[in-house]
């Protein structure tokens, strides 16, 4: 039975909010009420007023809310806009952030069955109105329906009851910006994460697929939202005073409901402001880059279980290294429950930046970027490779301004975000389109260009795995674009178009490393791809993979990872160039993904740069 208990009938002498209108007025009724009956029994079933006071009253003493909350976070008869419209709700909870997280309708006593039905639709509309509140209770005085909102896929489901208030006494101590050890490089004075604590990201994924029931990659997918808001929670109180609350927390919320509710708010503004700072900068950011405008999708419990898990840490201080750690036990289970296919293996893609040698100074790219891998691994490789030697502010260039991607799938390029953000940042040039598309879909990247020219080849680097397997149609690469190699064919692999846009995102001189289908390069009627490669790039490498290299994620075509240098301007094809040709049979891991002794990676980049020079 919910603890709001039997109905108890309240004398208006006693009523809460005794100078609010409706009140007044409900109680002049209950007088004469009262002048002709001599009793205020049986008024609860002609005056709402007296059903809403009681459930005031059980609020603070059967649900223990304070009552100190009353006028301030509990409210009556709050406005609730529902599309050109406004109602007004009877009783209203709100959080910290004076947002309503929790809504009670109360109805005169007895009203007949459909006027109840009626009225708990009313209450679903308030809870569909607002992404803050999903808790709502309705009653008459003898019926109690306590009802909860589904994020997604919507729609709403009864519960036992409402929360009550608790948490405080569990959390003593409020996380506030400190600086106990003055250490340099800190900010937010939370504890690092470090090799004991890299379970965290992946406790916290745990609990969102644990709670929900949620498949392994959705659980990912609200990680990420999470992770978004928590970082930008430590950047706005990493620019106050020291002593300044994070809001990235529970000490002094009410339950997990309202710990929610205030994560929901923190989430909205995290989005509002990075379109705020990142749309003038860069052209067409919202279309290209709003991808964390869907709603964190979690329940209450979930969140808040999450919030619990990782509030003490920061996720601004801690090493890049022991992040990307962190967040990679979290995407290794959603890659095996079915994400292979945006995922290259580890070792194929440090063997392709080990290859390509990116600098810091070079503008990078993947066009198909998946959950940004390749990005990442580049970044690692240059802080790795010229760290020492670069200024703090050519280091920030580098991360912030010259990596970049383009994924189709929104929920990937959360992903990629996220990965990039843990890196310390560079997420805000992935773009959430199809590379294939026109080249007018990327005006931010012609504007990379300094002479105005409206030309997409302006990165010194890429590196990529573009798709497979699908089979485009004459008519669907009509609407894509100009592609060469599609020129009279009705039909053509799509990795082959994607071999194609890489090179024309790629400047003249450029290098890539791209993974393809091994029949690309040997088989008779991909003839036509490989001539038409030699007309526009050197081929200065291949890497044949065993069949087991993407058998782990899913795939069980044979792989190659290609080398190539796009032409300059003034240079022409010579059959004097050479092509650098291994076979690499052991990549570190077996056909089922564990590991396994002796990897040849190491080999095969030496064995290349032994024999291979960059121009």
């Amino acid at each position: 039975m919910a603890a709001i208990g039997g109905f108890e009938l309240i004398p208006p002498d006693q009523w809460l909010f005794p100078g609010h209108v409706d009140v007044l007025d409900a109680r002049r009724r209950a007088e004469a009420w009262f002048q002709a009956h001599e009793t205020y029994e049986g008024a609860e079933r002609s005056i709402a007023e007296f059903v809403r006071q009681w459930a005031l009253r059980r609020l603070l003493d059967a649900y223990r809310y304070p009552v100190e909350w009353i006028g301030e976070r509990i409210v009556i008869d709050e406005p609730v806009r529902m599309g050109s419209t406004e109602k007004e709700a009877d009783i209203s909870i709100r959080n910290t952030s004076r947002r309503t997280f929790l809504y009670v309708e109360t109805k005169r006593r007895g009203i007949p069955n459909d006027e109840f039905k009626e009225a708990e639709r009313q209450l679903e509309a308030y809870l569909s109105s607002t992404h803050t509140a999903t808790i709502g209770l309705i009653t008459d005085g003898d019926r109690v329906r306590t009802l909860r909102k589904k994020i997604d896929p919507g729609g709403f489901e009864l519960i036992a009851d409402l929360p009550s208030y608790g948490l405080e006494a569990r959390y003593k101590v409020q996380l506030v910006r400190e600086m106990p050890e003055q250490r340099e490089g800190r900010s937010t004075g939370l504890k690092l994460l470090n090799a004991d604590y890299e379970r965290v990201l992946f406790d916290c994924h745990s609990a969102a697929r644990d709670v929900d029931g949620l498949h392994a990659d959705e659980a990912l997918d609200e990680i990420c939202k999470i992770i978004y808001t928590k970082v930008y929670d430590e950047r706005q109180t990493a620019k106050q005073p020291l002593g300044t609350p994070f809001a990235f927390q529970a000490y002094g919320v009410s339950n997990a409901s309202e710990v929610a509710s205030n994560i929901r708010v923190l989430y909205d503004a995290a989005r509002a402001a990075d379109l705020d700072v990142n749309t003038e900068r860069i052209p067409g950011y919202e279309r290209s880059r709003g991808v964390f405008r869907s709603q964190i999708r979690l329940s209450d419990s979930a969140l808040y279980r999450v919030v619990d898990r990782l509030q003490e840490f920061s996720l601004l201080d801690s090493q890049a290294d022991i992040k990307g750690r962190a967040f990679q036990k979290v995407l290794g289970p959603a890659i095996r429950a079915g994400m292979g296919q945006y995922f290259t293996p580890d070792p194929i893609v440090e063997l392709a930046v080990g290859l390509i040698q990116p600098k810091a100074d070079e503008l990078i790219l993947d066009p198909f970027c998946g959950s940004g891998h390749f990005l990442t691994k580049a970044s690692q490789y240059v802080v790795r490779e010229q760290g020492r030697t670069l200024t703090p502010h050519e280091l920030h260039e580098f991360k912030c301004f010259h990596l970049h991607g383009i994924e189709k799938s929104d929920r990937m390029v959360r992903i990629a975000m996220t990965d990039m953000m843990l890196n310390d940042d560079g997420h805000t040039n992935i773009r959430n389109q199809d590379a294939l598309l026109s080249f007018n879909n990327y005006p931010d990247i012609n504007a990379l260009r300094d002479n105005g020219h409206a030309d997409p080849a302006v990165f010194d680097v890429v590196l990529t795995n573009p798709p497979f397997g699908s089979i485009m149609r004459q008519e669907t690469m009509e609407m894509m674009g100009r592609f060469e190699l599609g020129h009279r064919k009705k039909s053509l692999p799509l990795e082959i178009l994607g071999l194609e846009r890489s090179l024309q995102f790629l400047r003249p001189g450029g290098r890539m490393a791209i993974v393809l289908p091994e029949h690309l390069m040997k088989g008779k009627s991909a003839l036509f791809v490989r001539k038409w490669l030699e007309g526009v790039a050197r081929l200065k490498g291949i890497f044949f993979f065993p069949e087991e290299a993407f058998t782990p994620y899913g795939a069980l075509v044979k792989t190659c990872l290609c080398i190539v240098q796009r032409l300059r301007e003034d240079e022409r094809p010579s059959p004097s160039d050479k092509t650098f040709l291994c076979e690499v049979e052991n990549l570190g891991y077996d056909a089922t993904g564990r590991p396994e002794a002796g990897s040849e990676i190491q080999a095969a980049m030496l064995a290349f740069h032994q024999e291979v020079s960059w121009q």
